[in-house]
């Protein structure tokens, strides 16, 4: 066998000049009917033609590198090659092209590839979390401010859920499921690119992913945009930010409130019998209604100041001393960092006054010893969640003949609202704790029928008087 090969070989030489002639008709597959035929170009160094079985054939720069063999644990002189282009796919490119094209794909062939950042967008959404919410927040530019807890909390539940995939079936499926956009198609995760091979094609990407849920999928957006920018800050990456130019989805918030007559027949609901059976879920609902504060806010509220600065700092805020006389309970944890001072009228007051004497029931004993306003009943050192109190929502809703399914997220709406109506909009911007009128006549006041018909006028007259001008 051995002997054969050898005589082949010298009938075959495989190495010679090349000629267009010879190249396009006289040199012809002659090898094993699987791997490629090499001839090389004797007056050309590095260049090489493959004569596959089909035919076909295609022109290859090569180039002779050391390279280390681990197996043989020795440096080995091995054949690199590099396509420059298959003959039937450019006719009108022949010989003579090959070797006005070769210099240049040997040059590259020799220079050192440089090192790639393989560190995948994964990886670093993981550092993010690990390290990233130290320090002070990216987006404050004048007032530094440290991440507040609730913000840690929801970073981390976006990136674990829609980055990471940590999360349901479907939602895997979705961010991971081979999609076409703008003619390309995306098929892995954002978290299986590398860092520096995302651009704004890939967050696109991300959002039409997510198109169905235009909330989440801003959130989204917005949480790639702060890993990208503590990456670029920390000087991890020398990039840009792909979420700069992203336009994010225009979200259709709905202002709803509770009207007049089912915001009376759930408080007359909180402050009748019922509240004996349900007195932390009828109490919650109450003073949300009542005195317009966060859900968070008032779920993570305590009893009485914390004696140490870490206990407060795990709470929202708490009842001032004397509070059954002064009336007043204190918010350290608000969304726009102001502290405030928040009263609390008589029929706030007597829902509190209630709920205490509850918790020295032989029914709600357990609570005694919790320092929240509304623990849960598993882990009494913690304040409750909104899941806490689902089954409660939904038998309350089931119970009353309401116009409008109460949510929680209603409750500070309806008080906006029912203040603005009631005493005007600066007293309602004051009780929500805003810092000016438009943000709550933008997004807590529902205006009222006749209250349209006003500011439509007004509109109306704005409008005619600009095309007087």
């Amino acid at each position: 066998m051995k002997r054969e090969w050898n005589k082949r070989e010298k009938i075959i030489d495989r190495t010679f000049d090349f000629t267009q002639q010879k190249v396009q008709y006289q040199i012809a597959y002659n090898g094993n009917g699987k791997a490629p035929d090499k001839r090389f170009d004797k007056s050309t160094e590095g260049l090489c033609l493959f004569i596959y079985p089909s035919g076909n054939k295609v022109f290859y720069a090569v180039r002779f590198l050391e390279m280390y063999n681990r197996k043989k644990n020795r440096t080995e002189k091995n054949a690199v090659y590099k396509k420059i282009f298959r003959m039937e796919d450019h006719p009108q490119r022949n010989y003579a092209a090959a070797k006005i094209e070769l210099p240049n794909i040997l040059s590259l062939m020799a220079q050192p590839k440089e090192k790639k950042d393989e560190k995948t967008f994964g990886a670093l959404a993981k550092q993010f979390i690990s390290s990233g919410f130290s320090g002070f927040r990216l987006m404050d530019k004048a007032d530094k401010h440290e991440y507040k807890q609730t913000t840690i909390n929801k970073y981390t539940k976006l990136i674990n859920t829609y980055i990471l995939l940590k999360g349901s079936k479907d939602i895997r499926e979705r961010m991971s499921v081979q999609t076409m956009y703008d003619e390309r198609w995306s098929n892995k995760p954002l978290k299986d690119y590398a860092v520096k091979e995302i651009d704004q094609w890939h967050i696109e990407c991300v959002q039409t992913r997510l198109k169905d849920t235009k909330t989440t999928a801003n959130d989204v957006v917005k949480v790639i945009s702060v890993i990208y920018s503590w990456a670029i800050k920390k000087k991890k990456y020398n990039l840009n930010n792909p979420v700069a130019n992203i336009t994010k989805f225009r979200e259709n918030k709905i202002k709803i409130k509770m009207s007049d007559i089912d915001r009376d027949k759930i408080l007359d609901y909180c402050e009748g019998k019922a509240f004996d059976f349900y007195p932390r879920f009828l109490s919650y609902v109450a003073l949300l209604m009542l005195i317009g504060k966060r859900e968070l806010e008032l779920l993570e509220c305590c009893w009485k100041k914390p004696i140490t600065l870490k206990e407060q700092e795990e709470c929202s805020g708490w009842l001032e001393e004397n509070w059954h006389k002064e009336k007043y309970m204190y918010l350290r944890d608000t969304k726009n960092r102001k502290p405030e001072r928040v009263y609390l009228d008589e029929r706030s007051l007597n829902i509190l006054k209630r709920l205490e004497r509850s918790r020295f029931t032989d029914r709600n004993a357990w609570a005694v010893k919790s320092k929240f306003l509304f623990p849960q009943r598993k882990n009494i050192d913690k304040a409750a969640t909104y899941s806490s109190f689902r089954k409660h929502l939904d038998r309350l809703n089931k119970h009353l003949d309401l116009e409008t399914k109460f949510l929680f997220k209603y409750a500070r709406k309806t008080f906006g609202s029912y203040i603005s109506h009631k005493f005007g909009l600066e007293r309602a911007a004051s009780k929500l704790n805003h810092s000016s009128t438009k943000v709550t006549k933008d997004h807590y006041v529902v205006p009222e029928d006749r209250d349209n018909e006003i500011e439509n006028i007004y509109e109306s007259n704005i409008e005619r008087l600009r095309k007087v001008e």
